[in-house]
């Protein structure tokens, strides 16, 4: 329904305006916009700042109707031909202007030219494009993939060829020949009959191209204020796939299980969705944009940053069902025929599956800009919090095994009870929740007379974040807002909560606990 969609406000396929603008450009560079991305909707009728479904004149309705129209005709180029239509909601007259994603990109204002005239949606805005957003949307316009450009007009060396051939030959374990790269796109022979490498060629040899380096960090806590370490990791792509991952294993706990009579080894993550994942941030990037794939690891997640949006007019939905739209496709082939790309436009599938079977919370995935962000949650013994929720009274004692971090797998749930969801039910949703195992191991920074997991988890947040809600504070120590509230009642002395709403924050009252907490940051 229009009216749901409108209540929830303006996003990067719609948008809102009280009336016809007597100035064009406030709406036509929307048009552009859409035409340039995934496509969208413009309603004229309803207010943009207080979603108020304000409705059109009815008189004049149709004379807006053929501004609209003539407008889009007359400043766009190339031609774009939205579908404009009248709706009511609640008696209010509107006019919905509907864009589709179009295929002869860029579009853009004819009076700006390509160069200023070029806009994108980001988020819930219209953007100028940049230099190297034009250039991939050339590309696209054109059915041309960036990795299949030529890199050099030099000829390559019959010892570079060869290089690749081999490398290409081990992982697929069939004989790869010159003919054959040049079949695939990674060599290319130019109007003279010279052999000359493409981008692709380049990214799985010397890779002098800009950019292309990925940069790991393993920071302190979950924020990027420390790095505990740090890696830039360059050369081939296939070669930054194993060391990319290799770090982020370096980073997180590996276990074991039994199975029949056998003992296995597994990382907390399983290795062949962090595997995946790289490859993805890798295959799928814009290699035009100014930015390095950035992979993450915190005390509670795993971030893969990769530069580009999805490409194509993809979805995180359709990303999720198996969609796929292929940005790089000799690259992508490539990596395919040598085992790092499984099954085309499942692996954000299979990825989410294996985190799953491994009892981890589903991945997200999110569009920041002009970058795709994924994230890995990583396993939270939540066990000591839980059994406070249970009693209002005194908590449990927490079992020996968690605060060792010992406790078999099948005795953690994965789900709070009834109890736990309180009345904001979250059930569905997986935060980024703090480790509360850390924070018991970590009991001599705790400040005095806070030794309990669910005191630490509370006062170490506060110390690191003194504008951190009681929400958020409820969503990553993975239990319900009235047992956060419970126990914040039962720590008055040391701490309170100073304003209201938004523009409050925490402060530490007592010296002691000043003094201690100053150990936490």
């Amino acid at each position: 329904m229009l009216t749901d969609e409108i209540k929830n406000g303006e996003s990067s396929v719609l948008e809102f305006k009280r009336e016809l603008p007597t100035d064009g450009k406030k709406y036509l560079k929307t048009i552009v916009a859409f035409a340039n991305g995934k496509g969208g909707r413009i309603i004229f009728g309803v207010d943009d700042k207080t979603l108020e479904i304000v409705g059109v004149d009815k008189d004049k309705v149709f004379l807006f109707m053929d501004a609209i129209a003539n407008a889009v005709s007359d400043v766009c180029e190339p031609m774009i031909v939205p579908d404009i239509k009248m709706q009511t909601i609640d008696d209010n007259l509107v006019i919905v202007v509907e864009v589709h994603q179009g295929q002869n990109k860029p579009y853009y204002l004819k009076a700006e030219g390509i160069t200023d005239g070029t806009y994108v949606r980001v988020g819930a805005t219209s953007r100028p494009a940049t230099i190297e957003k034009i250039k991939e949307l050339m590309l696209y316009g054109a059915n041309r993939y960036f990795d299949e450009q030529p890199y050099s007009e030099e000829p390559v060396s019959e010892e570079k060829i060869a290089g690749l051939c081999k490398v290409i030959s081990a992982y697929s374990h069939k004989t790869v020949t010159e003919n054959q790269l040049l079949s695939w796109g990674l060599l290319l022979n130019d109007e003279s009959g010279n052999t000359v490498p493409s981008n692709a060629f380049e990214l799985m040899t010397d890779n002098r191209l800009p950019f292309t380096e990925i940069q790991c960090g393993r920071f302190k806590g979950n924020e990027k204020l420390v790095f505990i370490d740090k890696r830039d990791i360059k050369g081939p792509v296939y070669q930054q796939i194993e060391k990319s991952c290799q770090f982020v294993l370096e980073h997180i706990n590996l276990g074991a299980e039994i199975k029949g009579l056998r003992r296995v080894e597994a990382y907390e993550i399983p290795e062949e969705a962090i595997r995946e994942i790289c490859t993805n941030a890798v295959v799928h990037r814009n290699y035009l944009q100014r930015s390095y794939i950035q992979i993450a690891v915190f005390d509670d997640r795993i971030e893969i940053k990769s530069p580009g949006a999805l490409y194509g007019g993809l979805t995180i939905e359709e990303v999720k069902r198996g969609g796929s739209s292929i940005r790089n496709k000799v690259l992508a082939d490539v990596l395919n025929k040598m085992g790092f790309v499984e099954h085309w436009g499942t692996g954000v599938m299979r990825v989410i599956a294996l985190c799953k079977d491994a009892g981890l919370c589903e991945p997200s995935i999110v569009e920041d800009g002009e970058y795709v962000v994924f994230t890995f949650y990583r396993k939270a013994l939540v066990n000591a919090v839980a059994d406070v929720d249970k009693s209002e009274e005194s908590p449990k004692k927490v079992p020996h095994e968690i605060e060792n971090g010992t406790h078999e797998k099948e005795n953690v749930p994965h789900k709070t009870s009834d109890k736990q969801k309180g009345s904001d039910d979250n059930s569905n949703e997986c935060p980024s929740r703090m480790s509360l195992t850390n924070v018991s191991h970590e009991s001599d920074n705790v400040p005095h007379g806070y030794t309990s997991h669910l005191s630490s988890a509370i006062m170490k947040m506060i110390v690191h974040n003194n504008k951190v809600t009681r929400e958020e504070i409820a969503k990553m120590t993975g239990v319900t807002v009235k047992t956060i509230q419970r126990q914040l009642n039962k720590m008055k002395d040391v701490v309170r909560y100073v304003g209201s709403g938004n523009n409050g924050h925490w402060e530490i009252i007592s010296n002691k606990s000043n003094e201690d907490c100053d150990k936490l940051r």
